[in-house]
């Protein structure tokens, strides 16, 4: 059952890295209509994933933003399912298990935190000016749908080791 849950969560979260996340929908407020008669290629909505969001800040240069995501979005994900993969392997001493134990214990205080940065990520795209809008797609539940897998994977894991430690 935790392999099922991990492999679940991994494939959500591979799917949700590229599909749509979010879509900007750019506004200028009052001028909206003087905009799009001056550039209308300014006004058309624009649709990303998260992978599509970093490769866009990288060809800006926000190199801190490119890292936070890239680290709470994609590494620490990929790294938290690797660890929970060999945590459910059943290949293991008991030396092994508290190991990956304590490992688990401290992935769990950050295991909404890539949730976190996307809903930063969201909140300061929803403040722009001029009305532009921001809707969610259907890789953000994607995505979402990923972490709650991968947090009942832990619960599992967490579960089996109590066990054995005990």
């Amino acid at each position: 059952m935790t392999k099922l849950l991990i492999l679940v969560s991994s494939v959500l979260l591979g799917i949700g890295l590229v599909a749509p996340t979010m879509t900007i929908h750019p506004k200028a407020g009052e001028f909206s209509w003087l905009v799009e008669i001056i550039d209308p290629q300014s006004m058309v909505p624009i649709t990303y994933s998260i992978i599509g969001i970093i490769i866009e800040l990288a060809q800006i240069k926000d190199w801190f933003l490119v890292a936070v995501l890239s680290i709470f979005s994609i590494l620490f994900p990929i790294s938290k399912l690797y660890i929970f993969w060999v945590a459910a392997s059943d290949q293991k001493t008991k030396g092994t298990f508290l190991t990956i134990y304590k490992v688990i214990n401290k992935l769990g205080k950050f295991s909404m935190a890539e949730v976190f940065v996307l809903s930063l990520l969201l909140i300061s795209l929803k403040t722009l000016p001029g009305g532009t809008e921001v809707n969610l797609e259907f890789g953000c539940m994607i995505y979402f749908l990923s972490v709650i897998f991968s947090i009942l994977s832990s619960f599992q894991i967490k579960k089996s080791d109590d066990r054995i430690v005990q």
